[in-house]
């Protein structure tokens, strides 16, 4: 049966170190986050001198696990941060899209830097129109950028739902699944795909406050977002994750809708109530 309790946003307005703080603390992290999921310190097969390519539609979309990748460049694994679009066509920025573009091409370099990655590649399809292109083009990005930087472990969007229902997002999951499991018969080829997904109780959360959510999340369960097999720990990983938001900052707008009220709540704080990262992962036969 659903949890039907409110949030207990009251917690934030109490003094930290008082008992009803700590109580409702407590209560909205029980609230937010599935127990039964076990939590790793890093994703297994990630460890020093693994390389792990990370790919996404958008300069931020790195946002949905940077505490994870940041724990895993400090662990010492080679992060490579791969983006299929410049997100040149984000609204109300302030910027032209041809600004836009160089804005957040320059935005994902600095959150390579703070993330701790070894490159960034930006690449320029176009942001809005994954749908509508000939997957032979994108496809064929991503596999060269596999068999330059020789990943054995990849990182994406779940191909159903992309998160919360961003169209580029689906496509990017879709075409990082069918270039994983579409291994050449010879030479290297990551062996392990994990992919951002959030559990129930952070869906239920999300569909109630965040608008993204809220206008593309699908309503029929069965269509969202698998469910989560592992959970990593990000706590100590919080100011790489805090930092990061303030990097992306033409996107200030869309990341306080999806991060609610982390510039009112002190980052250390923020993310010991949000401290995990969800993931579903596929092994390749």
């Amino acid at each position: 049966m659903a949890d039907r309790r409110p949030f207990p946003w009251g917690w934030l307005a109490l003094a930290a170190g008082s008992t009803a703080a700590v109580g409702g603390f407590l209560a909205a992290r029980s609230l937010i986050n599935d127990g039964h999921v076990p939590q790793a310190g890093i994703l297994p097969g990630v460890g020093r001198d693994v390389t792990v390519l990370a790919i996404w539609a958008h300069p931020d979309d790195e946002i949905t696990c940077a505490g994870t990748l940041a724990r895993m460049a400090q662990a010492g694994a080679k992060v490579v941060l791969l983006y299929l679009t410049k997100g040149e066509a984000a609204k109300g920025t302030g910027y032209d899209r041809a600004s836009l573009a160089k804005v957040r091409a320059a935005e994902a370099q600095a959150a390579g830097e703070v993330l701790g990655a070894s490159a960034v590649e930006v690449l320029d399809f176009p942001d809005g129109g994954l749908l509508g292109l000939n997957p032979a083009g994108p496809k064929g990005a991503i596999a060269e950028a596999i068999n330059r930087h020789r990943p054995q472990v990849l990182i994406s969007f779940d191909e159903t739902v992309g998160f919360y229902g961003h169209p580029d997002h689906v496509r990017t999951g879709v075409w990082v699944r069918e270039v994983f499991e579409a291994a050449p018969k010879r030479g290297p080829w990551p062996r392990l795909l994990y992919q951002v997904t959030l559990p129930r109780a952070m869906v239920r959360l999300a569909l109630k406050l965040v608008e993204a959510f809220r206008n593309n999340y699908p309503a029929d369960p069965a269509r969202g977002l698998p469910p989560p097999q592992i959970a990593v720990n990000i706590s100590r990983q919080w100011a790489a994750k805090r930092a990061l938001l303030d990097v992306h900052a033409s996107q200030k707008a869309i990341i306080a809708d999806v991060q609610p009220g982390y510039d009112k709540v002190p980052g250390w704080l923020y993310y010991r109530l949000f401290d995990r990262e969800y993931f579903v992962g596929h092994r390749r036969r």
